[in-house]
């Protein structure tokens, strides 16, 4: 029998959650019984979207090119995100599968909107007036698909807060795998992500949380059991980031428009802009009109220094283009800005440029992948995986070669590795 490989990503699972997770059972029946490691590390931005698209590629996002979780839209406060597959310069795992003839579903997952998996439930979201949500998620999914799960299991779909869309996608998971519908099979689950930017990295509802998410790899495990499938089918759960918890928000592009970088209409609308920053939270990408400008490099040089400044002491690092080229992001970004510890950007050009954090908004990520406690989780279980094998460090780029290996594929130029060492080639 073909292998089956059901990919579970659990937004925000993070390092520090492992001693909690040990006590739980099914998180433990993952760890006794496959392989792990404690410090998987990520890609910068550490953001969803191009954290997902290293991890389905194997590449940085130099070759992939999905730099942050939302497009580079200047003037616009709540740019579009990477929804589409057709945003992947590289062909991810998925796409490989299907043209081996392999069936494959993404419910939720990163990217993965009007991709050509069999079975679509996309991750997406109305960003500007007039944009009609039923609409927008069936055109960007398996239409008939979503329909027939949204009546079944109706009774779960509560509503659209994560919670609820996490038991929902879990159930529908399970139907696919009881039916061996997959051989892959890529799951997204985001109420631990909205729980921790909610309340806190460490807040105490994240308990409760983490033994939800417990709950639902059971019901994977006990459907791939019912289905007799099990002993065919491998498990691959994993966390995307860590975070950092924040007090103060800093409104970049504000800042800008004060040192005269970007013109505003009379109804404060964006008409010329000589820089511009996508912030990805911990992070903001800035890009020049020009950038063989002198003058606005001279500005930013002036401008970084003020808010790195004890005064403001929002910004704790500044990347160049020839750093930035370095650490694998590519060569269309003139400058990296790193928020200080506490700190985070938001893309707003009227307001104040430095004040506290939004109520309701505790924690995010988005930060330089190598900060202190900031590592990831990686379970991996089932066949064709080694028992006992723990991993001291692995790259997020490394799982889309193992998942391939075990389908046997191969993705083209990878630059992560296959895990061989948690293989058990029997």
């Amino acid at each position: 029998m073909m292998r089956s490989v059901v990919v579970v990503s659990v937004d925000g699972l993070s390092s520090v959650d492992l001693p909690h997770l040990e006590s739980l059972p099914n998180f433990r029946e993952l760890i006794q019984c496959g392989s792990y490691c404690r410090d998987m590390r990520g890609i910068y931005p550490t953001q969803t979207y191009p954290l997902h698209a290293s991890l389905i590629t194997g590449c940085y996002p130099h070759r992939h090119g999905v730099h942050a979780n939302t497009l580079f839209q200047p003037g616009r406060s709540s740019p579009d995100w990477h929804w589409f597959r057709s945003f992947l310069r590289v062909p991810p795992l998925y796409e490989l599968a299907t043209r081996a003839g392999l069936p494959t579903a993404s419910l939720l997952w990163p990217g993965a909107a009007r991709s050509r998996n069999r079975y679509v439930i996309p991750e997406i979201k109305t960003t500007r007036p007039g944009q009609c949500f039923p609409f927008l998620l069936l055109s960007s999914g398996s239409p008939l698909f979503i329909l027939q799960m949204a009546i079944r299991y109706r009774s779960l779909l509560k509503g659209l807060e994560y919670v609820y869309l996490d038991n929902f996608t879990t159930a529908v998971a399970s139907h696919l795998i009881r039916r061996r519908k997959t051989n892959l099979l890529l799951i997204h689950h985001l109420d631990l992500d909205g729980t921790r930017h909610r309340f806190g990295f460490r807040a105490p509802e994240i308990q409760k949380v983490l033994e939800d998410h417990d709950l639902r790899i059971g019901t994977l495990l006990a459907a791939s059991r019912s289905s007799g499938i099990f002993e065919h089918t491998t498990f691959i759960v994993f966390g995307d980031h860590a975070y950092i918890d924040v007090h103060t928000r800093v409104r970049i592009n504000a800042a800008f428009r004060e040192a005269g970088l970007l013109e505003l209409d009379a109804k404060g609308r964006l008409i010329s802009w000589k820089a511009w920053a996508n912030c990805c939270e911990g992070s903001a990408q800035i890009s020049l009109q020009d950038p063989t400008d002198r003058t606005v490099h001279e500005a930013l040089a002036e401008l970084f220094a003020r808010l790195k400044d004890a005064r403001l002491d929002v910004v704790e690092t500044v990347y160049p283009r020839d750093q930035i080229e370095s650490m694998r992001l590519g060569d269309h970004l003139d400058y990296i800005v790193e928020a200080r510890a506490g700190c985070y950007f938001i893309p707003d050009i009227e307001g104040e440029v430095v004040e506290p954090a939004e109520p309701g908004f505790r924690a995010v990520h988005g930060y330089h992948p190598d900060r202190p406690g900031y590592g990831s989780l990686f379970f991996a279980a089932g066949s064709g995986i080694r028992r006992g094998v723990q991993l001291e460090a692995m790259r997020i780029v490394d799982i889309g070669p193992t998942l391939a290996a075990l389908l046997g594929l191969q993705l083209p130029d990878p630059e992560g590795r296959v895990l061989t060492e948690i293989l058990d080639s029997r």
